[in-house]
C-alpha cells in the first residue's frame, strides 16, 4: 500500500492511498462470501450457490460496494499509523477511485492555540454592580400595579382605565364586520391591550358611561389580513362603564400579601437582596463575555473544520428537538421568523465556530495559568469556570497581576454567552399575579 501525506490548512492532513490489486481482489472474494449468506438463489441452499452464478445475480457493482465498505476503513487506519498521524477527528473519506484502488482521506489534527500577551493586552473596563433606591422603587411600583384593583368611577375615560363597551368596526366594501362585540372589557393602555387600529385609544379618551362615538381610522400597512391593509374602517363605540386601577397602600398589610414579609422594611430588604444578586450576575456575565471575546481576539487559534461541522450539527439537532417539544417543526419556526434554511444554518455555524474558539482559548489559558479543577462536584469547581474567574480578574486588574486565588464568583459554564438579567423572585410573583388577572 502506497501512502502520500500532506498538510492542509487549517490543522488537517490529506492522505492519498493506493491499494494493490491483489488486496482488492481478496476483499471482493470476502465480500462475495458475505453476500452469499444473505441472498437466496433458486435451486440452492443459502450460501451453496456457485460463485459465477452469484456474481451474475448480484452484479460486480454490488460486490465492489460491499468490499469497499470493509476495506476502505482498514486502509485509512493503516495509512494513519504508517504516516504517524495523530488524529483529533474521525477521518473523512473524500474520494474513491478504482483500477487501481485509490482513496483520498482527510484527518483533523489537534487544534493549535497561541495565546496573546493576555497579561499585557487583556484589558476590559470593570463595572461594579449598582442597585439604588430608584431600582427598588421600580420593583415596588410594579408589585403595587400587579395587585391593583379595578374600581368603578363616574368620570371620563383616561389612560390606564378599563372600560366596558359595545364596539363595531366596518371596512368599506366588506360584508363581515372587522369587530362586533357587546359590553366587552377593554384596557385603555397601549401596553396592556392591542388596538383594533392605530389611534383607537385616543379616539375613546374623554368618553363617559352612556356616551356613543363614531370615528374613522386607517388600518396599518402590515395588518394581519393583507387584503385590508391600509384601508379605512368606520368604528362605533358605546361606553357602558369605566373602572380605574387603584393601587394598594404601601403598608405592612401589603407586604404580607406579597409574601412572607413581616413589614414593608422586610419587603424592601428582600427586593434589594434579589436585585443585588441579579445585578451581580449581570455584571459578571458581561465581564466574562468581554474577557473571552478579548482573549480570542489577541490569540491565534487553528482547528480542523470538522469540529465546526460536528458542533453545528449538534446545535441544529438540539434546537430542532426544543422546537418539537413546543409543537413546531424547524421549517415552521423558520417560516414564522421569516428566515431561509441556508441563512439559519449559516448563523448556527458562525455561533458554533465562536463557541469552539472560546473553548479552545480558555483551555489554553487554563494550561498557561496551571489551573485545575478543585475536585468538587459543583459547577464552580470545574476547571473551565475557575479559569474564567481568573481570566476576569486579570482583565479587570490595573496591572495584570491579579492574585492567584480567585475572589470573583465564577460563571456556570466556560462558553456561557451574556444573557438578559433575570427577574427577581418578587418580580416573578408580580408577573404571575398580573397573568392570573387576565384583563382584556
Amino acid at each position: 500500500m502506497k501512502v502520500a501525506s500532506s498538510e492542509l490548512p487549517p490543522r488537517q492532513v490529506s492522505l492519498a492511498i493506493e491499494v494493490e490489486q491483489e488486496r482488492l481482489d481478496r476483499a471482493m472474494d470476502e465480500a462475495l462470501g458475505r453476500l452469499a449468506g444473505r441472498v437466496d438463489v433458486p435451486g440452492f441452499r443459502r450460501g451453496r450457490a456457485p460463485r459465477p452464478m452469484l456474481v451474475r445475480m448480484l452484479g460486480r457493482e454490488r460486490i465492489v460496494e460491499e468490499a469497499l465498505e470493509h476495506l476502505v476503513p482498514d486502509v485509512v487506519n493503516e495509512a494513519i499509523e504508517q504516516e504517524k498521524v495523530e488524529p483529533y477527528t474521525r477521518p473523512r473519506v473524500e474520494s474513491i477511485e478504482l483500477d487501481p484502488l485509490r482513496v483520498k482521506a482527510v484527518v483533523g489534527l489537534k487544534p493549535k492555540v497561541e495565546l496573546g500577551d493576555y497579561k499585557g493586552e487583556l484589558r476590559i473596563d470593570n463595572e461594579a454592580p449598582n442597585v439604588g433606591e430608584k431600582e427598588i422603587e421600580a420593583v415596588i411600583q410594579r408589585l403595587r400595579n400587579s395587585y391593583a384593583q379595578l374600581v368603578p368611577v363616574e368620570r371620563e375615560v383616561r389612560i390606564g382605565d378599563q372600560v366596558g363597551m359595545d364596539l363595531r368596526g366596518v371596512v368599506e366594501g366588506q360584508e363581515t364586520p372587522l369587530v362586533d362585540s357587546k359590553d366587552a372589557p377593554f384596557n385603555v393602555d397601549p401596553a396592556a391591550s392591542s388596538e383594533p387600529a392605530p389611534g383607537f385609544i385616543q379616539s375613546i379618551l374623554g368618553m363617559n358611561a352612556g356616551d356613543e362615538r363614531t370615528f374613522t381610522l386607517t388600518l396599518p400597512d402590515d395588518y394581519v389580513d393583507p387584503a385590508l391593509a391600509g384601508k379605512s374602517a368606520d368604528f362605533t363605540a358605546k361606553v357602558h362603564w369605566v373602572k380605574e386601577r387603584q393601587l394598594p397602600e404601601l403598608d405592612d398589610e401589603f407586604a404580607q400579601q406579597v409574601g412572607e414579609y413581616a413589614d414593608v422594611a422586610a419587603l424592601r430588604t428582600a427586593i434589594e437582596t434579589q436585585l443585588q444578586q441579579s445585578e451581580q450576575e449581570r455584571v459578571r456575565d458581561k465581564l466574562e463575555n468581554e474577557a473571552m471575546t478579548r482573549l480570542v481576539e489577541i490569540s491565534t487559534i487553528e482547528f480542523p473544520p470538522q469540529l465546526v461541522d460536528h458542533q453545528a450539527q449538534h446545535m441544529l439537532e438540539t434546537f430542532s428537538r426544543n422546537m418539537e417539544q413546543q409543537g413546531l417543526q424547524l421549517s415552521q419556526y423558520l417560516r414564522l421568523v421569516g428566515k431561509e434554511q441556508d441563512a439559519f444554518e449559516d448563523e448556527v455555524r458562525s455561533e458554533a465556530e465562536t463557541r469552539i474558539r472560546r473553548s479552545l482559548a480558555l483551555d489554553a489559558f487554563a494550561d498557561a495559568e496551571q489551573i485545575a479543577a478543585d475536585g468538587s462536584e459543583d459547577a464552580e469547581g470545574s476547571r473551565e469556570t475557575r479559569a474564567l474567574a481568573r481570566l476576569v480578574e486579570l482583565a479587570t486588574s490595573s496591572d495584570g497581576k491579579a492574585p492567584k486565588k480567585s475572589r470573583a464568583k465564577p460563571a456556570a459554564a466556560a462558553e456561557k454567552a451574556t444573557e438578559p438579567t433575570q427577574t427577581s423572585d418578587t418580580e416573578e410573583q408580580a408577573a404571575e399575579v398580573e397573568e392570573k388577572r387576565g384583563t382584556a
